[in-house]
């Protein structure tokens, strides 16, 4: 039998879509509670610690039931369904690029695997190219989500962003979002990769046999608590832009506004939500990725090999 067939384009997409959709749905409770934490202005206003979470996913209940922790889900999807597809798009074709230029540079072609240096450019490239073609849902999403607006429906939200900031409302934030954005995805794709290939390491000298995916879900849990640590300030500063765009009007203002009232802390609001649900998200994301992967390539390989011992099988008979 021939070479292992790789996915095509629409593999891809599909995998990225199936990933992006499942974390949307099971994880939306988290982003909701984290923006409303970020919302809060004033030192006063806590969003640090288990008691402002529970507080907070107490006066969301109140007021909107159990349902209302999933407020801004269908934004969310519109936003991370074709998201999460865009980006392994782009993260399987820089792939390709880069361990193509790589293997020039070096002068080995038999070379097989991408540096650490090139697994954060391709993270960090990928990651803003989606980001930005998404740029308008991630807008939607976050005020959706907000106590601060209450839209009923999304073509209303969209009226209304619209009518206030045209074109230009749907890309508040933009800028903080891509600093936040590349950055995370470079680093998390470097450790991901990294944290794999130690798993896999320490497996074989101690002659252990781990699954796939439980290698996938632990280095993309702890790749996705470190990143989420490191780019937290960004994501503070993105949600406070798109919420109040006539109080934080660009990113070092914003920045100036924050440390002054709300002090080094006030950029780690809704922290442990960011970081948790990134945690499940990357590892959930990932492991879905790569197990769509696993089983589209084994069907290609049986058709592949059905159809190369039918023509065999003929000429036998």
């Amino acid at each position: 039998m021939g070479a292992d067939k790789k996915p095509g384009s629409i593999v891809h997409l599909g995998a990225g879509a199936v990933s992006g959709v499942t974390s949307c749905v099971l994880l939306q409770p988290f982003d909701l509670v984290k923006t409303r934490l970020q919302q809060q202005q004033g030192s006063a206003g806590g969003g640090r610690g288990i008691g402002s979470i529970t507080k907070t996913v107490q006066n969301i209940i109140l007021s909107d039931g159990t349902r209302g922790l999933w407020r801004g889900t269908v934004p969310s999807l519109i936003r991370n369904a074709p998201g999460t597809s865009l980006y392994f798009y782009f993260l399987n074709h820089t792939k390709g690029f880069c361990l193509a230029t790589e293997r020039r540079l070096t002068r080995d072609p038999k070379r097989a695997k991408i540096s650490a240096t090139g697994n954060m450019i391709i993270g960090a490239s990928s990651r803003a190219f989606a980001g930005f073609l998404l740029m308008p849902g991630t807008v939607l999403k976050v005020q959706y989500e907000s106590s601060l607006y209450r839209y009923t429906g999304i073509l209303g939200a969209v009226n209304e962003i619209w009518h206030k900031g045209g074109m230009r409302g749907f890309f508040i934030g933009a800028v903080p979002t891509a600093i936040r954005d590349a950055p995370y995805a470079g680093l998390y794709l470097l450790l991901y990769e990294a944290i794999k290939s130690q798993e896999r390491a320490i497996a074989q000298r101690k002659n252990v046999l781990l699954a796939e995916t439980t290698v996938t879900m632990v280095a993309g849990v702890a790749a996705g608590l470190a990143a989420s640590y490191i780019t937290q300030p960004f994501d503070m500063v993105k949600t406070r832009m798109q919420l109040c765009p006539q109080e934080y009007r660009t990113v070092l203002q914003s920045f100036g506004k924050i440390f002054s009232e709300e002090s080094f802390h006030g950029f780690f609001r809704g922290i442990s939500l960011r970081v948790l649900r990134k945690g499940i998200q990357a590892s959930l994301v990932f492991t879905l990725y790569e197990w769509v992967l696993r089983t589209s390539t084994r069907k290609n390989n049986s058709r592949s090999s059905s159809s190369e011992t039918e023509p065999s099988a003929k000429l036998k008979a």
